[in-house]
């Protein structure tokens, strides 16, 4: 059990240190505590096959690849592939960020420029009513953000990336309301003390972006 310790810490070390992540790097992307993974890498403890099973998820590899003595060289290849396999999908899901935010715009275009031509309409619609449509641009900026900031949120798993997106949601949310009733209806009614609500939101999402829970 000594020797098979040493295997996989040796393993797990070499496939770490290949793909140029320091023990906190690791530590923050698998959720297990720096103290474990310098345990289990000096050979002192065997990590359970659950544990196992999530580092050879991380690396590509199979948890018989572990429990397996590798040559280094082949380690720094199977970890050197793994990472332009990461790279491609961190391309990939930019594209889809970038995408998802210009499905919004284009969606707020289309109806503002809908009111130029409609065919139940006898007649061109006047200056007052095409404008009447700014409104939809305000409204896409929180709707963009959130459908950005869930898709973040799903592929990075970056505590601060999902507090930032999530509160210009929150802030440029509150402040569409305000807009759209103290400018855009009939009668307007002042309501920028709803800017005050935005604050313990505030609170909450970087009270939530610090909670960290680890596994080990």
């Amino acid at each position: 059990m000594e020797n098979l310790a040493e295997t996989v810490g040796k393993n797990l070390a070499c496939l770490r240190k290949a793909k140029g992540m320091t023990q906190q790097d690791l530590a923050r992307e698998v959720h297990y505590s720096d103290k474990s993974i310098s345990k289990w890498e000096l050979g002192y403890s065997l990590p359970s096959v659950d544990i196992l099973k999530d580092f050879a998820d991380f690396y590509g590899v199979t948890v018989d690849y572990l429990l397996t003595e590798q040559k280094t060289e082949d380690l720094e290849k199977i970890a050197k592939q793994e990472e332009v396999q990461d790279k491609q999908t961190g391309i990939n899901h930019a594209i889809i960020i970038a995408m998802t935010a210009l499905i919004v715009v284009s969606i707020a275009i289309c109806v503002f420029f809908s009111e130029y031509y409609t065919p139940f309409k006898p007649s061109v619609p006047s200056a007052e009513e095409r404008n009447g449509l700014w409104i939809i641009f305000v409204w896409m900026v929180p709707v963009s953000l959130l459908l950005t900031g869930l898709e973040c949120a799903h592929y990075y798993h970056n505590r601060i990336t999902n507090v930032v997106m999530f509160s210009c949601f929150a802030w440029t949310l509150l402040i569409s309301f305000c807009i759209q009733f103290g400018y855009y209806n009939d009668r307007p009614e002042p309501i920028w003390y709803i800017l005050v609500v935005g604050i313990p939101v505030q609170v909450i999402l970087i009270l939530l972006g610090n909670f960290h829970r680890k596994k080990a």
